[in-house]
C-alpha cells in the first residue's frame, strides 16, 4: 500500500541512522566509505538520497565527507587512500609531511597501491607486490613506513636532499641500520649517496635556494656538517672556503648576531666566509658562482701562504 511503502522509505532516513553515519566518520576525518554505509544498512538508494539532501558529499567513486566544509589536508589524504581500498597508503611527499620528515609538498596527493586506480588529484603509484608491512597507520592515516618512503624518495629528490629526510628522519629514530634494497629501481645509486652524505655527518640541504647552489657546477662541497661547533652550509676544507646562504629570517637581530660569531669562528680557523641570499642564489646564480670560485682559486694559490698575503675574510655579497 502507498502509505506503507512510503513510511519504509523515510525510516531509512531515520535520525538514529543519521547519528550512526555520524559517528563513524567522526572516527575518520569525517569520512565514510560505500562499504561502511552498506554495513550500517544505507544502501545505494539511501547514500543517492543522503547525496541529493546534502548529508553526504561524493569525493570519489565510494567515498562520502559527512560534512560540506572544505576538508583538511589529512582528511583529503585518507580519502585519496579510501579511494585506492584495503592495503593503500600515502606515499612520496604527502607521506613525507605527514611524517614530519620532508620540507618538500606537492598540490598531488601521492598513494602507493596494491591496486590500480585513475583518481582526480591523486597519483597513484601501483604495486601488484606491495608488502602489508611497507604500509603503518599514524594518527588514523596508512602511510608508507619510512624505509620505503626513503625508497620512493631516491627515485625523485638529489642525495643532498634525500640526506636531508634521513637527518630529519634521525631525530625520530625512524632511519633503518642498513640501507634498504632497492632492487632494480633507479633511484638506488641516489640511495647510497644520501646515506654516505648522512653517515659523514651532512644534513643535506634545507632549502631550495641549497639545492640550486649545488647545481651551479662547482667542486662537491661539505653540505651543513658541523664544524668548530657551527652547522655550516658549505665548506671546502682544502681550500679553506665556506659559503653561507641567508634566508629572510637572517635579517633578525638573533640571527645577525649569531652569523657574525659564526663568521669570527671560521676566519679566526683561516677560512674566507662568503654570505649571499637566498634571492642572490636563485636569481644571479652564475654570478654567485662567479665569486666562489675566484675564492677557491685564490685560497689556493701559494701566495695565500707568503708573507703579507690578504688574511682570511667575511664577505656579504
Amino acid at each position: 500500500m502507498p502509505a506503507a511503502v512510503r513510511y519504509t522509505d523515510i525510516s531509512r532516513h531515520t535520525p538514529s541512522r543519521d547519528a550512526a553515519i555520524r559517528a563513524v566518520a567522526a572516527r575518520q576525518r569525517d569520512l565514510i566509505t560505500r562499504a561502511q554505509l552498506s554495513g550500517l544498512g544505507v544502501g545505494p538508494a539511501a547514500v543517492a538520497r543522503r547525496v541529493s539532501d546534502g548529508m553526504l558529499r561524493r569525493l570519489f567513486r565510494g567515498v562520502y565527507a559527512v560534512s560540506a566544509a572544505p576538508l583538511p589536508r589529512e582528511a583529503r589524504w585518507l580519502a585519496a587512500v579510501f579511494a585506492c581500498g584495503e592495503g593503500a597508503g600515502i606515499s612520496l611527499f604527502a607521506a613525507g609531511t605527514h611524517l614530519g620528515v620532508s620540507r618538500f609538498r606537492s598540490p598531488v596527493i601521492d598513494v602507493l597501491s596494491p591496486r590500480r586506480r585513475a583518481l582526480e588529484g591523486v597519483r597513484v603509484h601501483f604495486c601488484r607486490t606491495l608488502d602489508p608491512g611497507a604500509i603503518t597507520v599514524v594518527r588514523g592515516i596508512p602511510v608508507t613506513r619510512f624505509a620505503r618512503l626513503i625508497v620512493d624518495f631516491a627515485d625523485v629528490l638529489t642525495p643532498h636532499q634525500l640526506a636531508n629526510v634521513l637527518h630529519q628522519g634521525a631525530f625520530k629514530g625512524l632511519v633503518p641500520p642498513d640501507i634498504p634494497v632497492a632492487p632494480g629501481r633507479r633511484g638506488a645509486k641516489t640511495l647510497r649517496k644520501a646515506f654516505e652524505l648522512h653517515r659523514s655527518g651532512s644534513a643535506g640541504t634545507r632549502s631550495t635556494a641549497e639545492d640550486v647552489f649545488l647545481t651551479l657546477g662547482l667542486p662537491e662541497p661539505l653540505v651543513n656538517v658541523v664544524y668548530l661547533g657551527f652547522e655550516v652550509d658549505f665548506r671546502w676544507p682544502d681550500a679553506r672556503v665556506a659559503v653561507e646562504i641567508d634566508g629572510p629570517h637572517h635579517g633578525r637581530s638573533y640571527d645577525r648576531n649569531a652569523d657574525a660569531r659564526r663568521d669570527e669562528v671560521l676566519v679566526a680557523a683561516g677560512y674566507t666566509v662568503l654570505r649571499f641570499s637566498d634571492a642572490d642564489v636563485q636569481a644571479r646564480g652564475p654570478d654567485v658562482a662567479r665569486r666562489v670560485r675566484a675564492a677557491l682559486r685564490e685560497s689556493r694559490s701559494e701566495s695565500r701562504t707568503r708573507p703579507g698575503s690578504p688574511a682570511p675574510a667575511a664577505r656579504r655579497w
